[in-house]
């Protein structure tokens, strides 16, 4: 409860600044600046009306910076084709940050039948803070200007333009930046202009495109121009991995190196801060509990992923800048950027090569396509020299326990190590050490009412740091209920009976073991017999099957991921079943299962892995067919005394590998006697 008043406390003293900023830089009204270039477009076209979204489309954007007045121009204008339009776009909605920008509108109309009504009323816009990051712990202070337009009807054409004057100081008055020139939604118009002053020069590369710039002179300004026309929309399909962008794009950037930005960023994480006396004392008991690096390195790195809480106030140069470590360590929060910054200053304090690194979580090592600029990166990590050999490690992960050199590190793939002597991107080598093994233990008694369940499970590596988060942020029955929705999913009654997991502090291996009731474990066949049905659960729970399979783009896999699945059924008598296996590998994922039986135990082995994060679209057609093959032999069915009605389990005639799993006649027949004389 304490923690909630503390967290509850805390919002409402941020959002207090917020607002009381807010009330000094509340959005103005104004004349469009006089750089500006006025351009006519035609309201009038129809030939994209067809491929509207939501009602809406852009009948035209256009985006003018200019670099020597810090401003940035928009104007656009919507045109609301039907109802839903009316629904989803009368409302001006602009983003801005109060702490170095001022917001300034020049127009709010509405078009219809050609007359301009104006409905700039600058006392009926709102500014609200931004919430799309709060759920995510992170408060950056940018502002949303919001007018609900009244009185708007289908066939209106919304039309408004603004000006933002004001860059982020963290960049030291130098530009980068991104025009997009292809969108999932249609427009008729586009129109960019950049003006650059006369001494400084841009770097400019396109992506996905062939779109060149118009140059031009203007009192000594450069100038840039980008124009295009009926875009049509381009559709994202299902599936695909977060690195892909397939949009067309052009990059604008004044860094002309990866070592100017390592540079840049030098200045933002100093290693030779001095320290507070708290965080002095917590660096001597470090050391003075510790005998090796390595230990120095592991403790360190525990007491910020653990103890320093995932926060992170991102106003204004804050963005970018962390802040003092010291202070970081005293409030006991901060992002990722003042978590890696607190741990390489602990660990340089303590003689160990620590190293902030710039990450892009999403496009990975897709940055050495993009030219050099600090907007690259979205994720702060740390590099340390441990026995002469680097290692990685991300202090935003909480709860990572084993060896320091097992501990998980994403796979991230490059990123720039802020360090002297660096010219560019750092290649970071990706070591799985993750996995998760599934032993799956069912029993039946007899051949009538309910049996049991037991699944015992080994995480290590990744898999074993998202189940930590996971009982260290729900309650065991949170957990128990959301797992047993998942296995009802094969048998419909199921009941969760209990769950308990083990830590094993040194390995890092975390056990979890669940306990679970099947109350109708046979199913009845019209009446003629019985039968039961299994299968590697966990890992047919995981695999990605993409809706669209005509793809035109790839598709995306969760990587790394590597599982081992045992099941075994202990029956109420003895049981034939005909050995099989099946093997699937595709430049996808790696299946290989094995189906044996003797006694009355029937044994399941199963072994799933990716290869890597992504099916490119060649590979399509193998990887689909592996899906469809390992779908037609998933389910393994036991029947006794019942004529199957289903096909549950189908064997490959053409591969004598493949999963096979038939009771014939005979079996059942000997079955059935065996069964029947017993019972007598």
């Amino acid at each position: 409860m304490k923690r909630i008043v503390r967290s509850v406390w805390l919002c409402c003293i941020l959002l207090a600044q917020i607002n009381l900023f807010a009330q000094s830089a509340k959005p103005k009204t104004g004349p469009v600046p006089s750089w500006v270039v006025k351009n006519n477009f035609d309201y009038s076209k129809t030939s994209l009306d067809k491929e509207a979204t939501e009602g809406s489309l852009d009948v035209f954007f256009e985006a003018q910076v200019s670099l020597a007045e810090h401003c940035r121009y928009i104007r656009q204008c919507k045109k609301l084709i039907s109802q839903s339009g009316v629904q989803n776009a009368s409302t001006v909605s602009v983003s801005f940050d109060p702490a170095y920008q001022q917001l300034t509108f020049h127009s709010i109309q509405i078009i219809r039948n050609g007359e301009r009504l104006n409905r700039l009323q600058v006392a009926k816009i709102k500014t609200l803070h931004q919430e799309e990051e709060l759920q995510n712990f992170i408060y950056n202070g940018s502002l949303d200007a919001v007018l609900i337009l009244e009185d708007v009807r289908q066939g209106d054409l919304v039309e408004y333009s603004y000006s933002i004057k004001g860059f982020n100081p963290v960049f030291k008055d130098k530009y980068a930046g991104e025009l997009s020139t292809g969108f999932s939604v249609p427009i008729y118009d586009l129109y960019y202009r950049l003006i650059v002053p006369m001494g400084r020069t841009v770097a400019i590369k396109n992506q996905n495109d062939t779109l060149q710039a118009q140059t031009s002179t203007l009192h000594g300004q450069q100038v840039y121009e980008w124009r295009k026309t009926n875009i049509e929309p381009l559709v994202m399909q299902d599936n695909t991995p977060g690195w892909y962008n397939p949009y067309p794009r052009v990059e604008i950037s004044e860094y002309k190196s990866w070592k100017e930005i390592n540079d840049w960023a030098m200045d933002l994480f100093p290693l030779d801060k001095v320290l507070s006396p708290a965080v002095q004392k917590k660096i001597a008991e470090i050391v003075q509990t510790c005998s090796t690096d390595a230990a120095k390195t592991k403790a360190a790195l525990r007491f910020v992923q653990d103890d320093i809480r995932y926060m992170g106030i991102e106003m204004g140069s804050n963005s970018h800048k962390p802040a003092d470590p010291s202070k970081v360590f005293a409030q006991r929060f901060g992002d990722c950027k003042e978590k890696s910054y607190l741990l390489c200053c602990m660990l340089h304090a303590m003689n160990i090569e620590a190293s902030p690194v710039l990450i892009n979580t999403t496009v990975k090592k897709q940055l050495r396509q993009m030219l050099p600029a600090p907007v690259d990166f979205d994720h702060t990590t740390v590099r340390v020299k441990l026995d002469n050999d680097y290692f990685y490690f991300d202090p935003t992960i909480a709860y990572q326990r084993g060896s320091i050199k097992e501990i998980h590190y994403p796979d991230y793939q490059a990123g720039l190590v802020i360090a002297a002597g660096t010219t560019d991107l750092t290649s970071i080598p990706f070591r799985h050490i993750g996995y998760q093994h599934t032993s799956d233990f069912i029993k039946a008694d007899k051949m009538s009412g309910s049996g049991t369940l037991v699944v015992i499970t080994q995480y290590k590596g990744d898999e074993a740091d998202e189940i930590r988060s996971t009982f260290n942020n729900q309650s065991v029955a949170e957990i128990m209920n959301s797992n047993k929705k998942f296995y009802a999913k094969f048998y419909e009654e199921i009941k969760s009976d209990s769950l308990h997991y083990t830590d094993n502090d040194s390995t890092g291996i975390l056990t979890v073991t669940e306990h679970y009731t099947i109350p109708d474990f046979w199913t009845e066949v019209k009446g003629k017999g019985k039968k039961f049905s299994f299968s590697a659960f966990t890992i047919a729970g995981i695999l990605r099957r993409p809706k669209e399979k005509d793809r035109k783009m790839p598709i995306g896999l969760l990587f790394p991921l590597a599982y081992q699945e045992d099941v075994t059924v202990e029956l109420p008598m003895e049981w034939n079943v005909t050995p099989t296996e099946t093997h699937l590998n595709n430049k996808g994922f790696a299946y290989n299962c094995k189906f044996s039986g003797g006694s009355n135990l029937v044994h399941l082995t199963a072994n799933y892995s990716n290869q890597k994060d992504f099916v490119n679209t060649d590979e399509v057609h193998d990887y689909l067919g592996s899906l469809k093959e390992y779908d037609d032999n998933e389910n393994y069915t036991l029947s006794l005394g019942a004529e199957e009605t289903e096909k549950t389990y189908s064997p490959n005639k053409n591969n004598s590998g493949s999963n096979v799993l038939m009771l014939l006649f005979l079996i059942i027949a000997v079955a059935s006697i065996f069964f029947f004389a017993r019972r007598r």
